[in-house]
């Protein structure tokens, strides 16, 4: 039987998942970038768990590598 390993989160790649709508406010075209999701990359690299919270109604998922935010004091 194979040895399961297991990560600690810290060491996870993760990836979310966003919908995006464009609309125009002031003649100007702008986004809004919704999180409706979180994706996983497989152990092999071919592919990814995808985990939605919701479904977009055009069909389009934007996924991008996760960045934490700095929420450290600013000075």
């Amino acid at each position: 039987m194979a040895k399961k390993t297991t990560k600690v989160a810290s060491d996870v790649t993760r990836y979310t998942a966003y919908s995006v709508r464009e609309f125009e406010r002031n003649g100007e075209t702008e986004r809004d970038w919704m999180r409706i999701g979180i994706a996983f990359p497989h152990e092999d690299g071919k592919g990814f768990n995808l985990s939605l919270h919701a479904t977009p109604v055009d069909g389009k998922v934007v996924v991008r590598l996760f960045e934490p935010k700095d929420e450290s004091p600013q000075e």
